[in-house]
C-alpha cells in the first residue's frame, strides 16, 4: 500500500486550528469527566453557556450537540450508533495522560471532524467498523494514533461514506493502513486559511492547507461567495483574488482524490476603506516670510492623517496628525489611515502651499503691507475657470505658446489668470485676444503674469492666449504645474 507522508506545514497548521478547541467553550460542547460509555451520561460533563454542569444527555443522543473532547486521561467506549450530529470530536488534550477512544463494536458517529490530538489514542477492540458520513475527516496530530498492535486485522475499519477508507492493515480492498493514516496525519483533508482581514486596496491569499493521505495527488477545487453577486471559483492550491470591496466573504475549499472528498469553509473580512481627508483649502505665504501658514484636513472619528510629498508613493514627511506645517511652497498630499485596521484611503487630497509677492511701503514711523495693485489679483479666488491646454515650451522649443481655459460654468463673468513664478520675462509673439497683460519682476529670476479680461468670458466658452514662439518651461510640466490660479471679478 502506497504510503503519503504530509508536509511538516500543513501538520503545523491543523495543530493550532484543532488545537485552539481545546482552550475555549461553546455551549453544547461536552468533555468526558471519567471512564465510561459513550451513551452514559454520567461519563460526560455540559457546557451551558458559562460553566461545565453534569451531562443530563449523552453527545449526539438529542439535536445540537456542539465539539465532543475526550480528555483527562479519560477513556470513552463508543459501541452503538448515535442518533444525532455533532460538530466534531477531538480525542487528547495534549497535557499528559492518554486519552482514549475505544470502538468496541460496529458503530456509527455523525460528525465530519475526529482529530486525534497529542496524546489522543483510538484503538479497535473488536473486529467492527466504524462508520463517518461522507466528506469526514480524520486529522492525526503527532503524538496522536490509531491503534496498530496485534492482532491488526483487516476487520478492524474505518468506512467513510460508502468506502472502507482504511483498515489496520490495509486489507480488505481499503484505500489505506492505519500506518498510512499515523505516517501521513490521517485522512484527506482540506483545512482553508487566508491572510484576512484586508483592506480593500490589498491581495487576498487563500491557502487550502491539504493534508493526510493522498494529499500530495489530489485536487483542489475553490468557490466563493460574497456581497452583492460576487462569486469566485479557482483550481489552484493557493489562489488570490484583488479588488474585493468592503464585506464579509466565504470561501469554501474541496480536496478530491477521487474516492473520497473533504470540504471546508472559512469567512473572510475585508475591512471598510476610510474616506479621502476633506481639504482645509490651499494656503499662500509672502516671500521671504518668516514663518508659514498650517495646512489642515477633516476626516472621520477612529482615522487619522499622514502626510507625504506626492499623490503616490513619495516621502512620508508626517505621521498621524490632521495638521502639517510646511517649510517650503509646493504641493502636499494627505492620506486617510485607520487607525484600528491600517487601511487606507483610496486617493490622497492635495493641498498647495503659494508664494506672493508682498510690498512694504514705509512713511515716516508707519509701515503698511499691500499688494502692489499692478502686477497682483484683485478678484476672488475660484474654480469656476479649468485649464483645457497650456503649453509653453515644456513639450519642445519649436512649439508654440498657448494658454487655454474654459468657464466651467453656466454663467458668463469676468476674470483674471494669474501665472506665476516663470522663468520668463516676455512671450515671442504674444495675442492676448480680449485680455489685458501686466507683467512683475520677482528679482529672483522668475516672473508673475496677470492676464485680466475686458469682455466676460460666456457659459462654457473657450479663451485662448497665443504666443507665435516658445519659451522656457516654468516650474512644473504642463497643466500639473501648479503655477497658474484663477480669480473672478
Amino acid at each position: 500500500m502506497e504510503k503519503y507522508l504530509i508536509m511538516l506545514k500543513f501538520v503545523v497548521v491543523v495543530l493550532i486550528s484543532s488545537s485552539t478547541s481545546l482552550f475555549s467553550q461553546s455551549l453544547n460542547d461536552y468533555r468526558s469527566t471519567t471512564d465510561g460509555d459513550w451513551d452514559d451520561p454520567l461519563t460526560w460533563q455540559v457546557y451551558n453557556g458559562s460553566s461545565w454542569v453534569g451531562a443530563t444527555n449523552y453527545p449526539g443522543e438529542v439535536s445540537g450537540t456542539n465539539n465532543v473532547s475526550i480528555e483527562g486521561g479519560n477513556s470513552v467506549d463508543l459501541n452503538t450508533t448515535i442518533p444525532n450530529s455533532i460538530n466534531s470530536l477531538t480525542v487528547g488534550d495534549g497535557i499528559g495522560g492518554t486519552d482514549t477512544l475505544e470502538v468496541s463494536n460496529t458503530s456509527s458517529l455523525n460528525t465530519l471532524l475526529i482529530t486525534i490530538e497529542d496524546g489522543g489514542y483510538a484503538t479497535w477492540t473488536s473486529n467492527v467498523t466504524l462508520f463517518l458520513p461522507e466528506g469526514a475527516a480524520v486529522i492525526i496530530i503527532p503524538s496522536g494514533s490509531l491503534d496498530t498492535s496485534r492482532p491488526c486485522s483487516a476487520a478492524k475499519r474505518i468506512q467513510i461514506g460508502t468506502i472502507i477508507y482504511s483498515t489496520c492493515n490495509g486489507g480488505a480492498g481499503a484505500d489505506y493502513s492505519f500506518d498510512d493514516l499515523n505516517n501521513a496525519g490521517g485522512s484527506l483533508s482540506v483545512t482553508p486559511s487566508s491572510n484576512s482581514p484586508i483592506c480593500p486596496s490589498e491581495t487576498l491569499t487563500l491557502m487550502a492547507n491539504p493534508s493526510g493521505t493522498g494529499s500530495g495527488s489530489a485536487t483542489i477545487s475553490w468557490t466563493g461567495t460574497g456581497p452583492g453577486s460576487y462569486s469566485f471559483s479557482s483550481s489552484l492550491e493557493n489562489p488570490t483574488e484583488t479588488g474585493l470591496s468592503s464585506g464579509t466573504y466565504t470561501y469554501t475549499a474541496t480536496i478530491s482524490d477521487g474516492s473520497i472528498s473533504n470540504t471546508n469553509s472559512i469567512d473572510v473580512i475585508v475591512d471598510t476603506q476610510p474616506s479621502t481627508p476633506i481639504s482645509g483649502g490651499n494656503q499662500t505665504v509672502c516671500r521671504n516670510a518668516s514663518t508659514f501658514p498650517t495646512l489642515t484636513v477633516t476626516i472621520n472619528a477612529g482615522e487619522t492623517v499622514d502626510w507625504y510629498t506626492n499623490n503616490i508613493g513619495g516621502t512620508l514627511l508626517l505621521s498621524s496628525s490632521t495638521n502639517y506645517t510646511p517649510s517650503s511652497a509646493g504641493d502636499y498630499y494627505a492620506e486617510t489611515r485607520n487607525t484600528t485596521t491600517g487601511c487606507i484611503s483610496a486617493t490622497r487630497t492635495k493641498i498647495t502651499l503659494s508664494l506672493k509677492s508682498c510690498n512694504v511701503i514705509t512713511n515716516r514711523r508707519i509701515t503698511y503691507r499691500v499688494g502692489a495693485t499692478l502686477d497682483v489679483p484683485i478678484g476672488t479666488l475660484t474654480n469656476d475657470l479649468i485649464i483645457n491646454y497650456f503649453d509653453d515650451g515644456q513639450n519642445g522649443s519649436g512649439n508654440s505658446y498657448q494658454l487655454q481655459a474654459q468657464n466651467n460654468t453656466a454663467i458668463g463673468f469676468n476674470y483674471q489668470i494669474w501665472v506665476q513664478n516663470v522663468p520668463y520675462s516676455s512671450i515671442p509673439g504674444l495675442n492676448l485676444g480680449n485680455h489685458t497683460l501686466k507683467i512683475k519682476d520677482n528679482g529672483d529670476g522668475t516672473y508673475n503674469y496677470l492676464f485680466t479680461s475686458i469682455t466676460a468670458l460666456g457659459a462654457y466658452q473657450n479663451t485662448i492666449i497665443n504666443g507665435s514662439g516658445g519659451a522656457p518651461s516654468p516650474l512644473g510640466i504642463g497643466i500639473d504645474c501648479g503655477c497658474i490660479t484663477f480669480y473672478k471679478i
